[in-house]
């Protein structure tokens, strides 16, 4: 049952008082975030329209952190109700007072918010944090953030692919024993990485016909052979992201072209600053023996790059585009939203965070496949999307939701080339403010369920 948390002023102590639950049986003790604690229950008189939980300000504190009215779910186990769900946003933490988590620190915001309607307490943890049993809590009222203490979450969501390396060991082994005791709900951290994903993904026959041609570069003399061999691929580091590091290669003649993105504004800048400034140019170089590739390889400072065959992508005003379809998981995969995006001419990537556009997903699709023929191939896109989902959930348990990037050919045909286990929200933020705001509503829900109180 879900029921509002309110805080009475003439309430003291561990005094609470509850409304409108009928016959139910009062508590005297509370567990909430991994704490128990000892209440003193009575019901409140009057007429009740709501179910609510009315508590003191000093209890509100210790045991919420909170300062203001919020909705919680009750799990009721005779005289001890559990509140929750305590949702967990794993991240990497950065030295920036207003910006704390970088880039997604608006959307922890936002989640927070929609949380304390919904019913869904949402905590940010950060690499040390599991151990210390600590926990960052936003107050949307003083729009500040602040920390809690003993306090452990029912669920966890991963939220940061590549961690600082002063953080990465510490952030490995917290992410592990989470796993490990079944409350984290994100790929494991192995899933970002575009190599093993992709091997997965051919063991299913179903989707196996559906991934461009894949391989694994270890040298330069070794990519150098596959280009020439190929003639058109993508280059990318195995665990990159947000469209860095990619080259395309192809065979011109006896030498090979190269062509990638180098950002204006530094990647590692923007992580700080409020201001998107996604703007790139494209360079390019030629690279004609085995020799110089080897060279290039080194100025990569690639060790293991994945080698991708290059697929032609429709066009729109001569800007090349794909899609990024976003899917929650459970027993039957939702689709929660469909994005287009649509790349700068001449640009080497689609993605958002090099200077691509989204646009809704339909409308684009339909100038492949004509307006007869869109619903069809959408469903397809949802299909092949929703077994993405299935089939990495058979391999490696529960999670939250996935970004499963698609292509579509201009003669129609569907490729799945990457997939996103921590995908972002800032593309849709590009579209309608409504899908993205559902898109985050469909998270919080996905945590109620999965912990066991949406009953």
């Amino acid at each position: 049952m879900r029921m509002s948390v309110k805080i009475a002023a003439n309430l003291r102590g561990n005094h609470i008082q509850v409304s409108g639950l009928g016959g139910h049986k009062l508590p005297n003790k509370l567990l909430f975030g991994g704490r128990m604690t000892t209440v003193q229950c009575t019901r409140r008189t009057g007429q009740a329209k709501t179910s609510a939980i009315y508590v003191s300000t000093a209890l509100a504190s210790a045991l919420f952190g909170a300062k203001m009215s919020f909705v919680l779910h009750v799990q009721s186990r005779g005289s001890v109700w559990k509140l929750g769900p305590v949702v967990g946003l794993y991240a990497d933490r950065l030295a920036s007072a207003d910006r704390q988590f970088g880039e997604q620190t608006r959307m922890f915001e936002e989640l927070s918010t929609y949380g304390q309607a919904l019913g869904a307490f949402i905590v940010v943890q950060t690499p040390g944090d599991v151990g210390a049993k600590s926990a960052q809590v936003y107050d949307g009222g003083a729009r500040t953030w602040t920390t809690m203490q003993n306090l452990t979450p029912d669920l966890v969501l991963r939220r940061t692919g590549t961690f600082h390396k002063s953080h990465a060991q510490v952030a490995k082994q917290e992410l592990q024993q989470l796993m490990a005791r079944g409350r984290l709900h994100t790929l494991p951290s192995q899933c970002s990485n575009k190599w093993a994903l992709y091997q997965v993904l051919r063991s299913t026959s179903e989707l196996r016909a559906h991934l461009p041609t894949t391989t694994l570069c270890t040298s330069g003399t070794q990519l150098f052979q596959e280009v020439m061999a190929r003639r058109d691929v993508y280059v990318k580091p195995p665990g990159g992201s947000q469209g860095v590091s990619v080259y395309h290669m192809t065979r011109k003649g006896h030498a090979i072209q190269v062509s990638f993105e180098r950002r204006i504004v530094p990647r590692s800048t923007e992580r700080y600053s409020k201001i998107f400034e996604p703007r790139t140019t494209v360079e390019t170089l030629t690279i004609r023996t085995p020799q110089e590739c080897t060279a290039f390889w080194k100025r990569t400072r690639l060790a293991r790059a994945v080698v991708q065959d290059t697929i032609e992508l429709a066009q729109s005003d001569g800007k090349p585009y794909d899609f990024r379809w976003l899917v929650q998981s459970s027993d039957e995969p939702s689709v929660v939203a469909r994005v287009a995006r649509v790349g700068q001419r001449g640009a080497v990537t689609t993605n958002i965070h090099t200077g691509g556009a989204a646009h809704e997903a339909e409308e684009l699709v339909q100038k492949v496949v004509g307006r007869d023929s869109v619903k069809d191939k959408i469903a397809k896109m949802d299909e092949l999307a929703s077994a993405v989902v299935k089939t990495l959930a058979n391999r490696y348990g529960a999670f939250a939701e996935l970004g499963v990037d698609l292509a579509l050919r201009p003669d129609g045909r569907i490729f799945i080339f990457e997939v996103n286990p921590t995908p972002g929200r800032r593309m849709l933020r590009m579209l309608s403010p409504d899908t993205r705001r559902l898109s985050l509503e469909c998270l919080l829900e996905y945590a109620i369920r999965a912990t066991g109180f949406g009953g």
